[in-house]
């Protein structure tokens, strides 16, 4: 069994029995700072102030912020250098993304990938099983893009971040558009997700919007 709990934004924790990886812990831009947290594996997409908050942290845990492969116990994770695209045309520069194996189940966190990767990089990912991306565009892809890239991968779930809420003044969309493009997306009153190997026998994607609190 593993637990995906979504803090809001990008940041997420994936655990299991034995480990607890953390991804984009975020600054305070608006949702609430966890305290006293712990993790084994702490993952910055790129060092922007709400992606890589490790001062969240109580110590000891490993850090990953460069490109490669981590084989850490039974936990493989690879970081895959894509592009955060432009703003106002300046290019944002290059993020990671983050291919994690852990119990059976594969895993991409996108970051803040603004550009939809090439042939090559989506013959690496296509067919996961879990997919986090963002889709508030002006910094990362928006709705639509984020749609065309999730139809490349085909995952089976499909949890979008990255996207204006109540908590936070960031110049993002809201996921009224996602919405309006994915009739099936499933709200779901909690900020954690339980998902076992057995469960991924579904024909179809699940798009799956959980809250932040």
């Amino acid at each position: 069994m593993v637990r995906f709990k979504w803090f809001g934004h990008s940041m997420w924790s994936i655990e299991t029995e034995e480990k607890r990886i953390i991804i984009d812990p975020f600054s305070d831009i608006g949702y609430k700072l966890p305290t006293n947290l712990t993790a084994d594996i702490v993952i910055s997409s790129h060092d922007h102030h709400d992606h890589n908050n490790f001062k969240l942290f109580l110590p000891p845990f490993q850090k990953i912020t460069q490109i490669g492969t981590y084989q850490i116990q039974d936990i493989r994770i690879k970081l895959i250098e894509a592009s955060h695209g432009r703003f106002n045309g300046k290019n944002l520069g290059d993020i990671y993304m983050s291919l994690i194996f852990v119990d059976g189940i594969s895993v991409l966190h996108c970051g803040d990938l603004g550009v939809i990767p090439n042939e090559e990089t989506i013959a690496d990912i296509a067919d996961i099983d879990v997919l986090m991306v963002p889709i508030g565009g002006n910094y990362t892809l928006n709705a639509q893009t984020a749609y065309d890239f999730i139809s490349l991968i085909k995952p089976k779930y499909v949890f979008p971040m990255h996207y204006k809420t109540s908590k936070i003044e960031i110049d993002i969309e809201p996921i009224d558009d996602f919405k309006s493009i994915v009739p099936n997306l499933e709200e779901i009153d909690s900020n954690v997700f339980n998902l076992d190997k057995k469960d991924l026998t579904e024909a179809n994607t699940r798009f799956i919007k959980l809250n932040y609190e």
